[in-house]
């Protein structure tokens, strides 16, 4: 049983990680929960987003869903992003931080709970960005 509870929060947020879900909530909340401080938080979060990242990129890929084109502005802004918002998290207090991450993590669930998804019907009606071109 002591087992599981690391197992289940590595499981969780892989899945998650995989759907787009934000994975890293689940792993970062389970890591504080255990006693992790939040910068060893944030290195093992970011190892274990690579090779979450790598399965679920490759996956869509083979399903057709990612534009191939877009590719490197996204790892190149993503890549700017990681090194801004390191630099900024390590200007900040923890326990300030800590208390920054619950907020977002709560605006993201309220907005979860109340959002209005598109309906498959709606989708198939919009045309692609390359189409309107």
């Amino acid at each position: 049983m002591n087992g599981f509870i690391p197992l289940a929060a590595g499981f969780l947020a892989g899945a998650a990680g995989a759907m787009g879900l934000g994975g890293g909530f689940v792993l970062i909340l389970y890591l504080s929960w255990v006693g992790i401080s939040a910068p060893e938080a944030r290195a093992a979060n970011l190892m274990f987003f690579i090779p979450t990242a790598l399965v679920s990129m490759l996956i869509n890929k083979r399903n057709g869903l990612i534009d191939s084109s877009v590719l490197p502005y996204a790892a190149a802004a993503g890549s700017i992003g990681a090194v801004v918002g390191l630099m900024i998290a390590d200007r900040i207090d923890p326990s300030l931080l800590g208390k920054v991450f619950a907020v977002l993590i709560t605006a993201v669930g309220i907005r979860e709970l109340f959002h209005r998804r598109t309906t498959k019907k709606k989708q198939a009606k919009k045309k692609p960005a390359s189409a309107q071109a």
